[in-house]
């Protein structure tokens, strides 16, 4: 699971941007840090269960890129739409090597990683204008 300083790394801005998505995002930045938390957790704890660790890992993010499309659905922010567009690259990315298309083991994991550092680079972003906009509301609604 946490096997090299990459993967630690990794571990560590997952917690940074849930933490902060929990603390001063909205509804909508905690379901997506919520959701992206659930997804690593599971196909973490799969991938140590099972020895299918390619399909679990495609599962759950078919059911991350599912929860993201809905928090894009009506959503005046942008951020869902480049999470959920991060994830699907990242989903499709599962899917070819499930499919046992020719994609070097080096190419198949720097799009992973990209991918989930664009999902949490998405929040990060989600985050940090939400609690703009509440700084806003605030300084704006005590006047």
């Amino acid at each position: 699971m946490l096997h090299s300083p990459l993967a630690i790394f990794g571990a560590a801005f997952l917690i940074f941007a849930s933490l902060m998505a929990f603390i001063f995002g909205t509804w909508r930045e905690r379901a997506g840090a919520a959701l992206y938390l659930a997804a690593y957790v599971v196909a973490n704890g799969l991938n140590w269960l099972s020895h299918m660790q390619d399909l679990s890992h495609t599962i759950t993010d078919i059911l991350c890129l599912i929860g993201f499309v809905i928090l894009c659905w009506k959503s005046p922010h942008p951020w869902p739409l480049w999470a959920a567009g991060f994830q699907l690259a990242s989903t499709m990315t599962g899917i070819c090597g499930l499919l046992n298309i020719t994609v070097s083991k080096w190419a198949y994991m720097t799009l992973l990683i990209l991918s989930a550092y664009g999902v949490l680079l998405a929040l990060l972003a989600g985050t940090f204008a939400a609690a703009r906009r509440k700084r806003r509301q605030h300084i704006g609604g005590s006047e």
